[in-house]
């Protein structure tokens, strides 16, 4: 796994980390609620890192291009899907 990205702001998310060789992204939810998302481009993962970096909306980039682009699953958390 590359180095989890944490979010300070968002309300939503509170970590994201990426495995290159898997092109699986994880997003742990300030629920509790982790989800894996499967075949994401490594170039994916580097323009969610900026725009977290720039201080841009995590959940607002979540929602537009990843929530429903990508196959997912729950991994844990117990709280309904977000």
């Amino acid at each position: 796994m590359a180095k989890p990205v944490f979010t300070t702001k968002s309300s939503t998310i509170h970590k994201v980390d990426y495995n290159e060789k898997e092109k699986t992204m994880e997003i742990e939810f300030r629920s509790g609620n982790v989800y894996r998302y499967y075949d994401v481009p490594p170039r994916m993962w580097k323009i969610f890192q900026l725009y977290i970096e720039c201080e841009g909306s995590a959940g607002s980039f979540f929602n537009e291009y990843l929530k429903n682009q990508f196959t997912s699953e729950k991994v844990s958390g117990n709280e309904p899907e977000e």
